[in-house]
């Protein structure tokens, strides 16, 4: 009984690039972050999100890879539409705001992969490890936690709004912005002031603030999968980076 117990609890429901440490995850961030800035090629950008789909579809989250992809191929293509058909105002705008979102699209989606991804005692021993001090560690736990928190205060926000027969779309945020503010920000900015005091008495009382060794329910330590994974990583952006230097970064995909 207690084995079939200790299993259910340490059983991990992610597969894949998913279960590797999260300090080679940020470390991937990292190195992501920098070369998304370094690349401006049109085919060595659209190579290095398909790269970025592909380990996050292999790590539980294939729906999240199809998503990032689908975003940065719909906004490439209307900036690319832009550059032949001018519209005031709006061609101005995704000139200048267009390749800073291109950019940013695969640094959010591994983001947000990573934060699907890593329980959060996983990350603070990962940080102990790292001796990162409880300064830093502490804030950044509190804030992966809270992140998710704020989809699902989102949907419960939705959820009421439709019991009381008000519909939330793009469409009718945009033409009423002050109806926006008034059904959806307010409430939810108020569920935040209650859900942070209840994260901070959380913490609290699970002793997030002692300095001392912690342990995990899973083995938190770096295998060879995760130095495979930086090594072959680093070799990837690294030839991304020479090849947008190259005539291949000169090629456009339209």
């Amino acid at each position: 009984m207690n084995g079939s117990l200790e299993a259910c609890i340490t059983a991990r429901p992610f597969k894949g690039t998913a279960r590797l440490d999260p300090r080679t995850k940020f470390l991937l961030l990292i190195f992501l972050g920098c070369v998304s800035y370094f690349v401006n090629g049109e085919l060595t950008s659209l190579a290095l999100v398909s790269g970025v789909a592909i380990f996050i579809a292999g790590g539980s989250r294939p729906r999240t890879a199809a998503k990032m992809l689908a975003a940065f191929v719909a906004v490439d293509i209307l900036c690319a539409f832009l550059t032949w058909v001018q519209i005031p105002i709006f061609s101005v705008i995704m000139s200048v705001f267009g390749v800073t979102v291109l950019k940013i699209i695969p640094i959010a989606g591994l983001g947000f992969w990573i934060l699907a991804t890593t329980p959060m005692d996983d990350l603070t021993v990962a940080m102990q490890r790292m001796y990162m001090p409880q300064a830093v560690t502490i804030p950044l736990v509190v804030m992966f936690r809270y992140i998710p928190t704020l989809g699902i205060e989102y949907r419960q926000i939705k959820n009421a709004m439709a019991i009381r027969g008000i519909s939330d779309t793009y469409l009718k945020r945009i033409v009423h912005p002050v109806r926006t503010v008034e059904y959806i920000l307010v409430p939810l900015l108020m569920r935040c002031l209650k859900v942070t005091d209840e994260l901070a008495a959380s913490g609290t009382t699970r002793g997030l603030e002692l300095d001392t060794r912690r342990e995990a329910l899973n083995e938190v330590r770096m295998g060879t999968g995760d130095w495979l994974a930086i090594a072959f990583g680093m070799a990837f952006f690294a030839a991304l980076v020479l090849c947008d230097r190259s005539a291949l970064g000169e090629l456009v995909v339209r």
